[in-house]
């Protein structure tokens, strides 16, 4: 059998009304697949993240123990198991008995819930100079009204709770393939790299590669800063809750790690979600506190928690933050998840920060201005104001070297 020979086209090169045919042709191909794969979007999308954060402890091990690539990517692989397999092993039981105790909370909310709201109806509240008696307001419908509609919620906790576990088989299927995918990506990361540049046209490479440098930065200082942020914020979280006495402290942390993905609102609802487990505790705290009290405190917490990651940890951990209006963030948030479900919810940043910059680059281009767009990410805390904390160390350190000042003048004049 003869080897392959390298073919020579002699055909002259289509003209520029063939070309946008054709590239309108695939396009309109590309989207019509897209379309009817669209159940395969989810577990390639969870491949090419985990290819994305595996791939420098690959390339690490590669050169550190000079092993072959498929090597190194088995080795990571196995330790990567190992890792899930411990973390499930040893917190698995103690998140099982906290999410019980909580479902239990939950059910007993339903029962005094009426009493609380009756007890709310009947009471007397001094604003200033006002005297408001709820007992002269006939508040029975609302209060009826209100009682049979939140009390389903609470008394449905279990058939929730069933349908998370029906839905976990799915969502261990499509984290294999992902596994499996993601397997792939990484062991021929180099070949489909190239592969993809050798695509573009000589003309535009240097354009195209210097887009896919700055595409990296955005999901650098997203995906692999946001994963090591969430890691501190829940461990910090589930700490300090446990200091206080407050309980289901690990899920609660659990809880704000995870939510550290979501732009703008996943620390708030954290936040939420600890004053409500502060309120359902009662009197029942280290501190002898009143509910009210209690949840003061567990918000006083979090806000220093809040202080203690914008100010320390995101600069340190992150370095990079995405280019991005809050208002943009906002309507991201909310298109991803009408779209993707809570994938498009945690990834609508970096997505929104992708899109910014190769359209921009695709509209300077039909534009003919001829120039790149402007960069998907800044120093963490460009443009920000600074939080309370780093003002606060700011006016101590500058009252401190006045005070040496002062100190050096007196000390030259006496």
């Amino acid at each position: 059998m003869k080897p392959p020979t390298k073919i020579e086209s002699n055909s002259p090169p289509w003209d520029a009304p063939t070309r946008l045919v054709s590239a309108v042709f695939l396009f309109i191909l590309a989207g019509a697949l897209l379309w009817a794969l669209r159940q395969l979007l989810v577990p390639i999308i969870l491949a090419l993240l985990l290819a994305y954060l595996l791939h420098p402890i690959v390339t690490r091990l590669e050169r550190w123990l000079r092993l072959p690539r498929w090597g190194a990517v088995l080795l990571t692989y196995l330790i990567m198991l190992l890792l899930i397999a411990g973390v499930v092993t040893g917190l698995g039981l103690a998140i099982s008995q906290q999410l019980i105790g909580l479902v239990q909370d939950i059910g007993r909310l339903s029962s005094l819930l009426p009493v609380f709201l009756e007890s709310l109806a009947e009471g007397t509240y001094v604003l200033g100079p006002w005297t408001i008696d709820m007992a002269k307001i006939n508040l029975d419908p609302i209060l009826q009204s209100l009682v049979a509609s939140i009390r389903p919620l609470l008394t449905q906790t279990g058939t929730l709770l069933a349908s998370v576990a029906g839905a976990t088989a799915s969502v261990i299927g499509l984290l294999v393939i992902a596994m499996v995918i993601g397997l792939y990506l990484l062991l021929d990361s180099g070949a489909l790299g190239g592969g993809f540049i050798d695509l573009v046209p000589s003309a535009y490479r240097q354009d195209i590669e210097a887009l896919m440098d700055e595409t990296g930065r955005v999901w650098q200082a997203f995906l692999r800063g946001q994963l090591i942020l969430g890691l501190a914020v829940g461990l910090m979280v589930t700490v300090v809750l446990s200091a206080l006495g407050l309980r289901f402290s690990l899920a609660l942390g659990l809880i704000a790690g995870l939510l550290e993905f979501v732009p703008m609102f996943g620390p708030t609802i954290a936040g939420a979600a600890a004053v409500i487990v502060a309120l359902l505790q009662g009197v029942d705290n280290w501190w002898g506190l009143t509910p009210l009290g209690f949840a003061a405190v567990v918000v006083v917490a979090f806000i220093i928690i809040q202080q203690v990651e914008n100010n320390i940890l995101v600069p340190r951990i992150i370095g990079l933050t995405l280019n991005l209006h809050p208002l943009t963030v906002l309507l991201g948030v909310l298109a991803g998840g009408i779209l993707a479900g809570l994938l498009g919810v945690l990834l609508a940043a970096p997505t929104l920060a992708t899109l910014r910059l190769w359209v921009g680059y695709v509209y300077r281009k039909t534009a003919g201005l001829g120039t790149m767009p402007p960069p998907a990410t800044e120093p963490a805390g460009a443009g920000v104001r600074p939080g309370l904390g780093r003002r606060l160390m700011v006016r101590l350190k500058a009252m401190r070297s006045r005070r040496t000042s002062g100190k050096a003048a007196k000390g030259k004049s006496s």
